[in-house]
């Protein structure tokens, strides 16, 4: 498969505190807007691997992950790209100050109001959903019934 026809994953974690969602603020091409924070999973990488690295690099903070809570896909028309995201619920261990990572596109980090995130621009556009799950307990629900079992490949003996 060529590099041009990979499919990206993405690993969001979903910090929820006081009616609050922690996101990040990305700018790009001179557009501003929210995201669940996190990033791509690289070759070899555990997702709880990859959740704790990115929230580092992202955030400064130090997390765990508890429940997978939902997928989605993002696919550009062109079919230039392809990004299957997974979030999961996850919360802060220890008390590192939060501050926003070095990399350029990043702008800002904010716990925003669960009720306003149906009015910001965000990425994917999921605002709506995350606020409606959120207000009408379904994560909790979710967080009983759904689980990430980790990685459990198995090696067999050569013959």
């Amino acid at each position: 498969m060529s590099e041009e026809h990979h499919i990206r994953i993405r690993i969001g974690i979903l910090i929820v505190s006081d009616g609050k969602v922690l996101l990040i603020e990305h700018i790009k091409n001179g557009r501003s807007y929210w995201l669940i924070p996190g990033g791509g999973l690289e070759y070899g990488e555990t997702i709880a691997n990859c959740a704790r690295r990115e929230m580092k690099e992202e955030t400064n903070l130090d997390v765990s992950i508890s429940r997978f809570l939902f997928s989605s896909e993002s696919i550009a028309p062109d079919g230039s790209r392809h990004i299957l995201n997974m979030f999961f619920l996850g919360k802060i261990d220890g008390d590192s100050p939060m501050k926003i990572g070095d990399e350029e596109r990043l702008k800002s980090l904010a716990f925003v109001p669960i009720d306003d995130l149906d009015k910001i621009e965000f990425h994917p556009p999921i605002g709506h959903i995350v606020k409606n799950m959120l207000k009408s307990g379904i994560v909790e629900e979710m967080i009983s019934a759904n689980r990430h079992l980790g990685n459990f490949w198995k090696n067999f003996p050569t013959l």
